[in-house]
C-alpha cells in the first residue's frame, strides 16, 4: 500500500475513533433537562434520574452537544431557543449538522424540529425517528441526509424513520428535540 494512503487512512480511522469515544463515554447523570412528563421535574439524584443513553449533536466544526435520554416511560424536550437551554449546549440553535445515538433503548421516539417548541406546524421541517432494537447506537448521521428517507424506512440497523415533513433544507436548522422513552413492561 502506498505510504501516503496508509497515513491518510490511519488519520481518518483515528478521527472516527476519537469521536466514537466521546459519544460512548459516560455522561454525568446530574444534567437537569426540562421534563414534560406530567410536569415532573428532572432531579440530580442518581436514583431518580436514570439516564438510559445519549444523543450527540455535532456542528460544522465538530463541536459537541450531549443530550441525556430520560428514564423509561418519560419524555424530555430540549429547546435551543426557549430557556433553559440544555447544559453545555448554549448557542446551539440552528447549528446542528449531524446526530449520533449512543446506547438508546428500544422504542425510543426522537422528534427533531426547526421550531423552538417542537411543534408539527405546516410550514416547518420536522423528523420523527424511532429505535427498534434493544440498544441502538448509530454512526454520525447528517441531519440533511435524514430528510432523504421515506416514512417507515430503516435508516441504519436499529433506527427507523417514523414520519417527516420537509419544507426546507434541514442543514443547521435544528431548534428542538423531544425524546420519549417507552415504559418498562410490568414484571409478571
Amino acid at each position: 500500500m502506498n505510504p501516503v494512503k496508509a497515513i491518510a487512512f490511519s488519520l481518518l480511522l483515528a478521527n472516527n475513533l476519537i469521536y466514537s469515544v466521546v459519544a460512548f463515554s459516560e455522561t454525568s447523570p446530574s444534567i437537569p433537562p426540562r421534563s414534560n412528563d406530567n410536569n415532573k421535574k428532572a432531579t440530580s439524584s442518581p436514583e431518580q434520574n436514570k439516564a438510559t443513553g445519549t444523543i450527540v449533536l455535532r456542528d460544522k466544526d465538530n463541536g459537541i452537544c450531549r443530550l441525556i435520554v430520560p428514564e423509561p416511560g418519560t419524555a424530555i424536550t430540549y429547546s435551543f431557543v426557549n430557556p433553559p437551554t440544555p447544559p453545555g449546549c448554549s448557542g446551539w440553535n440552528d447549528k446542528t449538522r449531524s446526530i449520533q445515538l449512543a446506547e438508546l433503548p428500544s422504542a425510543t421516539t426522537i422528534f427533531l424540529g426547526d421550531s423552538g417548541d417542537c411543534g408539527k406546524y405546516s410550514k416547518n421541517t420536522w423528523i420523527s425517528l424511532k429505535t427498534i432494537k434493544k440498544q441502538t447506537s448509530t454512526s454520525i448521521i447528517e441531519t440533511e441526509y435524514l430528510t432523504t428517507f421515506q416514512k417507515n424506512q430503516i435508516i441504519e440497523p436499529g433506527l427507523q424513520m417514523v414520519d417527516l415533513q420537509v419544507n426546507s433544507s434541514f442543514r443547521d436548522e435544528l431548534s428542538c428535540i423531544r425524546i420519549q422513552t417507552s415504559a418498562v413492561p410490568p414484571s409478571p
